[in-house]
C-alpha cells in the first residue's frame, strides 16, 4: 500500500558514513508512524523540492526505534543536501509505502538478491527476522562492485542468531556477464523459491531475466528498481 494523503515531518538524529561512497540517515521515529519491512519513503527539504532521486527504502526494520535511510553519495542537488545535514535537521515524508508486494512471507522460503545499496530493504526484512525470530529459510545473494560490503558486520551475527539464514558475498568488479551467470548458477539451486530483487535499474533487469530463464517463474519475482541512487 502507498499512503499520499499525508505529510510526516522527521528530525535527523545522525548521519554516518557506512563504507566509502555510502551514508546512512538515522531520523526519530514520529510517534505513531508504522511501516513495514521492504517499505520506502519520498523526502522533500523544506521550501521545495530538489532535484536527484526522492525515494528511498528504509533500511530500519519497524521493529527498531529510529528510522534510517542508507544511499550512495552523488552529485544532485538533493543528493548534496542529504550528505551535509546536521542533527535537529527536519525533513518530510512526503509519500510512502511498497510498491508491488516487495515484502517477506514469514512462512515462505525466499531468495534476496541484492545489488549494492539495493541492500537497504533486505537489511530491514533481516533485522526483523532476527527481532521477531522468524524461521522461514531465507538466503542473501549479495552482489558488490568492491569487497567492502555494507552492514557485513551485522549480517555475520544475525547469520548466527539465524541458523535458518545463508550469506552469499559476490565481488562483481572483474566479472564479466558469462563469469557472472556461472556464479549465479551455483548459488541457484531451488527455482521454487520466493524471489526479491533490489538494486540498479540495470541489475535488476538482467537479474529479473536470467533467473526467469533458468526457471523461476514471474509470479515469485518482486522487484525494487534503485533508480536515481
Amino acid at each position: 500500500m502507498v499512503h499520499t494523503n499525508q505529510q510526516i515531518q522527521i528530525v535527523v538524529k545522525s548521519i554516518k558514513q557506512e563504507t566509502p561512497h555510502y551514508l546512512t540517515l538515522t531520523f526519530e521515529r514520529p510517534r505513531g508512524f508504522t511501516y513495514q519491512a521492504g517499505d520506502w519513503i519520498d523526502l522533500e527539504f523544506e521550501g521545495g523540492e530538489l532535484r536527484g532521486g526522492k525515494t528511498y527504502s528504509l533500511s530500519s526494520s519497524p521493529t527498531e526505534a529510529d528510522m534510517t535511510i542508507t544511499f550512495k553519495e552523488g552529485l544532485s542537488p538533493l543528493k548534496k543536501a542529504l550528505a551535509t545535514v546536521s542533527a535537529g535537521d527536519e525533513l518530510t515524508i512526503v509519500q510512502y509505502g511498497n510498491d508491488y508486494g516487495f515484502q517477506l512471507n514469514e512462512t515462505k522460503a525466499s531468495t534476496l538478491i541484492a545489488g549494492g545499496v539495493g541492500i537497504a530493504p533486505f537489511r530491514s526484512m533481516i533485522k526483523e527476522m532476527v527481532d521477531q525470530g522468524y524461521k522461514n529459510s531465507v538466503e542473501l545473494i549479495y552482489l558488490n562492485q568492491t569487497d567492502i560490503f555494507l552492514f557485513q558486520e551485522e549480517l555475520v551475527q544475525w547469520k548466527k542468531q539465524l541458523p535458518s539464514l545463508m550469506v552469499h558475498y559476490v565481488i562483481t568488479k572483474d566479472l564479466k556477464r558469462k563469469q557472472r551467470e556461472k556464479t549465479m548458477r551455483t548459488l541457484i539451486t531451488d527455482t521454487n523459491r520466493r524471489y526479491y530483487i533490489a538494486g540498479p535499474p540495470g541489475m535488476v533487469l538482467t537479474t529479473t531475466a536470467f533467473i526467469t530463464d533458468i526457471g523461476v517463474q514471474e509470479r515469485n519475482i518482486k522487484i525494487d528498481s534503485f533508480g536515481g541512487y
